[in-house]
C-alpha cells in the first residue's frame, strides 16, 4: 500500500479545504438556489451543501481505482449523503466495476473525486456562478492536485470520466490545465496510467466498450476497458 500518512494529509487538507470555503463564501447557497429557480425545473430540491467533500474517501484502503468524474449534484450534495457519484451514473458505475470484478469493494477500492467540489444540479450552471468564478476555478486547481497527489501514493489506474468540456473555454479547462502540468513533469511516469472515458450516464460509458469488443469479441474486459479509455487528450 501507498504511505498512508501522506494519503490522510491530502485527505484532510481537502476536508479543511471544503469546510473552510462554505464558511467564507455564505452567498454561494443563494447564487446556486437563484440559478435553480430560473431554470424553471420540474423538481427542485433543497441545496443542503454548496461545496462537498466525499465522505467514502476515509473509507479508502488501498485503491485500485481513482476514478474522477464531474462535480456534486443533487443527491451527492445531500447532508445525509456527501458522497461522490451517487445517482443513476453512480449506480451504473458500481455496478460496472462489481459485475466484471475489477473490485471486491468499491467503496474501499475505488477512490472517488470530482473535476470540482462545488455544488450545481448541473455541470454547465457552474459558468453562472459569475460571482465565484475564482472559487470555481481554485477548487478545481485543488481537485486536480489531489487526484495527482493520489495517483503519486497509489500508482493505480485513473480513469478521468466525461471529457466533453475538457477543453480550451470548457467547464473543466482549469482542472485539464493542472492535469496536464502535472503529468508533464513530477507525474510524467504514470502518463501510461491515466485513462479518458465517456460518462456512465445515458450507457455512454458502456457504448464505448461494447464499440472495442464489437472488434474484438475474444478480448478481455480488462483489454478492453484500456483500449477503451486511450488517451483522446494530450497529457
Amino acid at each position: 500500500m501507498g504511505n498512508p500518512k501522506s494519503f490522510n494529509k491530502i485527505i484532510n487538507k481537502f476536508q479543511k479545504w471544503t469546510e473552510v470555503c462554505k464558511k467564507e463564501c455564505p452567498d454561494l447557497k443563494d447564487a446556486i438556489i437563484k440559478i435553480n429557480d430560473s431554470a424553471n425545473r420540474k423538481k427542485n430540491y433543497e441545496v443542503e451543501n454548496t461545496i462537498v467533500f466525499n465522505r467514502d474517501l476515509l473509507k479508502i484502503e488501498n485503491p485500485k481505482y481513482i476514478l474522477v468524474a464531474d462535480n456534486p449534484g443533487k443527491e451527492e450534495q445531500r447532508e445525509d449523503r456527501q458522497i461522490y457519484l451517487t445517482g443513476q451514473a453512480g449506480k451504473c458505475a458500481r455496478n460496472f466495476f462489481m459485475k466484471n470484478g475489477l473490485v471486491d469493494d468499491f467503496e474501499k477500492e475505488v477512490a472517488v473525486l470530482n473535476k470540482c467540489c462545488i455544488h450545481t444540479h448541473s455541470s454547465a450552471d457552474l459558468k453562472k456562478l459569475d460571482s465565484f468564478k475564482d472559487l470555481v476555478e481554485s477548487s478545481q486547481y485543488l481537485m486536480a492536485d489531489i487526484a495527482v497527489d493520489m495517483h503519486k501514493i497509489f500508482e493505480c489506474k485513473l480513469w478521468v470520466i466525461g471529457c466533453s468540456e475538457l477543453k480550451r473555454k470548457g467547464i473543466f479547462e482549469p482542472f485539464l490545465n493542472r492535469i496536464k502540468e502535472r503529468y508533464s513533469s513530477d507525474a510524467e511516469y504514470l502518463r501510461g496510467l491515466v485513462f479518458f472515458h465517456p460518462h456512465f450516464s445515458y450507457g455512454n460509458f458502456q457504448k464505448n466498450i461494447n464499440t472495442v469488443k464489437s472488434g474484438n469479441p475474444l478480448i478481455s474486459m480488462n483489454k478492453a476497458v484500456g483500449i477503451a479509455g486511450k488517451r483522446i487528450i494530450d497529457i
